[in-house]
């Protein structure tokens, strides 16, 4: 019986047993189909699904690409850089066994899905570089126990970093940087104790940083760079003891910097530049073990410690702009690791100390923008790796010397020094000839000429030796410079020919020639150089016709080195003998910005394709002999803001086509022969600051739109036929900031209206030779800044203002050949006027004219009574 019982349970046993299983399977089966058909409602909600492709029915979906599975359950997805796009599926939410999800580098868009918070087995989920927005959900934090990396980084998700944050306690790994994250770092960021890696830059984080987040005691990596956390470096960072990187550039720090960073010994980068700390280096920094120190643009003071020697180990050591002072301490000689030393814009003095190249691993040194002096004799002498030596604006004089030829340099800035005596040829004519890149010793003093050996530097990119005083003609040689991007050798004496070869120089983009003796013509090759952005010949004595044959120059639109952005776009062949016209294939260069072909001999009409010039924005053209109209397409070039176009031959009228030049700031025509009337669109012009139409033939009236032109600073139409009374165009003046105004020589009649007396900013006014009547209004006693004031020549009537003369600025004052009459003031200007000033005023007195006003009623009335009695005889 007890046989039997036993049998049966067993049996019982197995059929539950067997069961079990069967259901098992028949769940497992069940959750296999399911994880199939959420991966297909996943694909299915792409805006791009054909990008998974491979994931058909005719597939098992463990063997689909970017799924992986461990027994039959996914386990994975990965599907980073697959240009998927659209919403991430709430779908997901059913891969139960998920330990890793990867759908960076993507253009997933919306919020981020709180279902996500339901796989409580995940360890890695990595969303980065998407496109997704809106806060990080909190229930991702309750239930994610396992979470060892997260990365959402590079979206645009904002909010407040959630508190319960602190709830993933196997956090290894945190990237939040590259969002638009809202308030402070949470309390409970100190709750993640196996954190390594917290990178969460650029995320608009504000301060201050918790002092929890020294409980990090795991933490390796802390990068909260490029955010404005606008407070001090928290002591309490000291208390990382495993912290090797440390990054808080760009992050609008103040205070110092703080002692308690000496206790980070296994700290090897430290990087604290562009922000606003003060106070010197602290010497508790001397025993970390750092490889790089960057502590660039701060307010950092002092003198350079001599203890940097102690860092043994450190590779680069950057300190440009701040404060310091004092001499280079010799001991950062002893930093025997060190490549890259970065002292530039600082306040040291001084000499540079030889010992630097005790250290021969020396591969950049930056010392410029300081008040360094002595020579460079033998400093650098020993510098046998040195490639990168930048000295620019220094008190450092002398030669340069030989021995820098024998270094491997790529590098040579000695800009703005004292630097004397000829440039060595041994530069170009060594060994390490090949290597150097660039050379640059502007503002010196050096002497000499360009040696025929400068050809050998063909991996020269870079030479600029513009102002000092060389001289001599330019060698032909440096045609070879084919890599030759910027040449500027302005403002020296050179003399001869440009030479042909230059043309060879295929990568130029910038060539200036400008302020030397040149002469001849200007080669044809220069019209080849198809990189050419930037050229200046100006002020030589170039000769001959620019150019004229179909060129490649100014059409390519890259941009040049960032060092000489400034230039670029420049045409300059100004002050020059330059004759014949002006070529029409200029308006084909589209990468003209300034186009100044002033004080020339150009003849001829002005080609109307320069109205083409879509980038143009300076146009000079004064003091040529031009003929012909201006070109009423100029009112196309709308990126107008300089028009010259003075001392030509030019005749016809003004184009009211210029009225639409918006961004016009000045306009000069002076000097022509242009005639009719002063368009009324100028009315138009709001942003111009100086207009210029005087010498020419213009007749009618100022229109009165004028006034509009809020930003006029100088107004010259003096020697025209301008004629008619001027009240309205000053009816605005209350917004006029002028401060010059010359109408003189014309035929303007009536009053001077009263509302002159508003032009606050006006400091010279000129109206001399015009037909002006009545009195000067009392009101321009308000021109406070007035220093010039010259009427003369009209017939103005009245007294002489006495707050006139008593304006403090004014040191000229013409009123002659008037109408004036009684006593001239005894104030101010008036006091110290010459008789020339008052001539022709039949009708004034005072000491000034020697002519007392008693006196001169007196006699005034003798000369009437003897008027009467010769009357009386008369008619008798």
């Amino acid at each position: 019986m007890k046989m039997a019982t036993k049998l049966l349970v067993c049996v019982w046993l197995s059929v539950f047993v067997f069961v079990l299983s069967l259901c098992n399977a028949i769940t497992e089966t069940k959750e296999r189909n399911q994880e199939r058909e959420s991966l297909f409602s996943f694909k299915n909600s792409l805006e791009n699904p054909q990008q998974l492709s491979s994931w058909n029915r005719t597939t098992h979906h463990c063997n689909w690409d970017g799924v992986g599975c461990e027994l039959g359950r996914v386990t994975l997805l990965t599907l980073p850089t697959r240009l998927l796009s659209g919403p991430i599926s709430a779908s997901l939410c059913s891969l139960s066994r998920l330990r890793t999800l990867d759908l960076s580098n993507n253009a997933f868009t919306g919020s981020f899905p709180s279902q996500l918070g339901d796989l409580t087995q995940l360890q890695v989920l990595d969303l980065s570089n998407n496109l997704l927005s809106g806060s990080l959900p909190t229930t991702l934090f309750k239930n994610l126990k396992s979470l060892c990396s997260l990365d959402v980084s590079n979206n645009s998700l904002s909010g407040i970093i959630p508190p319960e944050i602190g709830n993933l306690g196997n956090l290894t790994d945190l990237y939040l940087g590259m969002n638009q994250f809202s308030g402070q770092l949470p309390l409970e960021i100190g709750e993640l104790s196996l954190l390594e890696n917290f990178f969460a830059h650029s995320c608009s984080i504000t301060g201050p940083l918790p002092e929890e987040i020294s409980k990090l005691k795991s933490l390796n990596k802390l990068d909260l760079s490029y955010n404005p956390l606008k407070c001090p470096i928290p002591k309490a960072i000291g208390k990382l003891e495993n912290l090797s990187i440390l990054n808080l550039v760009y992050s609008e720090l103040n205070g110092t910097v703080p002692a308690e960073l000496g206790r980070c010994k296994n700290l090897k980068t430290l990087v604290l530049s562009f922000n606003s700390l003060s106070g010197s280096l602290p010497e508790e920094l001397a025993d970390v073990p750092l490889l790089t120190f960057s502590a660039e643009k701060n307010q950092l003071s002092g003198p350079l410690p001599s203890w940097l020697g102690k860092w043994k180990q450190m590779e680069s050591i950057l300190l440009s702009n701040n404060r310091f002072t004092g001499k280079i301490p010799p001991e950062i000689g002893n930093c025997s690791m060190l490549k890259h030393l970065s002292l530039s814009n600082n306040l040291l003095i001084g000499s540079i100390p030889r010992e630097l190249c005790d250290v021969e691993s020396l591969i950049e040194i930056g010392l410029d923008g300081n008040f360094l002096s002595g020579t460079i004799e033998d400093v650098f002498v020993k510098c046998t790796n040195l490639t990168q030596l930048s000295l620019v604006n220094n008190n450092i004089s002398g030669s340069i010397p030989e021995y820098l030829s024998g270094l491997p340099l790529m590098v040579l800035d000695l800009d703005s020094n004292n630097f004397s005596g000829v440039i060595p040829v041994s530069l170009w004519n060594s060994v390490n000839t090949v290597n150097l890149m660039e050379f640059s010793a502007a503002n010196n003093m050096l002497e000499g000429s360009l040696p025929v050996e400068i050809g050998n530097a063909t991996a020269l990119q870079t030479l600029i030796v513009s102002n000092n005083q060389l001289k001599g003609t330019l060698p032909e040689g440096i045609g070879n410079l084919t890599a030759l991007s910027v040449l500027n050798l302005n403002s020296n004496f050179f003399e001869g020919s440009i030479p042909d070869e230059l043309g060879n120089c295929i990568s130029l983009t910038t060539l200036d020639l400008g302020n030397n003796n040149l002469s001849g013509s200007i080669p044809e090759k220069i019209a080849d150089l198809a990189q050419i952005q930037c050229l200046v010949l100006s002020h030589n004595n170039l000769s001959g016709s620019i150019p004229s044959k179909h060129s490649s120059y100014f059409r390519q639109a890259n941009m040049p080195d960032l060092s000489f952005f400034q230039h670029h776009g420049v045409f300059d062949l100004s002050y020059n003998r330059l004759s014949g016209s002006i070529p029409e294939g200029l308006g084909s260069c589209v990468v003209l910005v300034d186009l100044l072909l002033s004080n020339n001999m150009l003849s001829g009409k002005i080609p109307r394709s320069l109205s083409r010039l879509t980038n143009l924005t300076t146009l000079d053209l004064s003091g040529n002999l031009l003929t012909g109209s201006i070109p009423r397409e100029f009112g196309d070039a709308l990126t107008l803001q300089g028009l010259y176009l003075g001392n030509n031959q030019l005749t016809g009228s003004i184009p009211g086509s210029l009225g639409l030049l918006g961004g016009l700031v000045k306009l000069n025509l002076t000097g022509n022969k242009l005639s009719g009337s002063v368009p009324t669109s100028f009315g138009n012009l709001k942003e111009l600051t100086h207009l210029d139409l005087s010498y020419n033939e213009l007749d009618g009236q100022l229109p009165a739109s004028l006034s509009r032109m809020l930003n006029l600073v100088g107004l010259y139409v003096q020697q025209n036929r301008l004629s008619g009374p001027v009240d309205e165009l000053f009816s605005d003046s209350m917004a006029w900031r002028i401060e010059t105004m010359n109408l003189s020589n014309n035929f303007f009649n009536g009053a001077l209206p009263e509302s002159l007396g508003n032009l606050s900013y006006l400091t010279n006014f000129d109206v001399h030779e015009n037909k002006f009547t009545r009195e000067i209004p009392p009101d321009l006693g308000n021109l406070m800044q007035l220093e010039y004031f010259d009427v003369s020549r009209n017939m103005l009537s009245g007294q002489i203002p006495e707050r006139l003369c008593g304006l403090v600025n004014l040191f000229y004052l013409n009123l002659s050949d008037n109408r004036f009459e009684g006593l001239v003031p005894r104030t101010g200007v008036c006091q110290n006027l010459s008789r020339a000033s008052l001539a022709g005023n039949r009708d004034l007195c005072g000491r000034i004219l020697g002519l007392d006003c008693q006196i001169k009623t007196a006699l005034l009335n003798a000369w009437g009574l003897a008027g009467i009695v010769v009357g009386a005889r008369l008619s008798f």
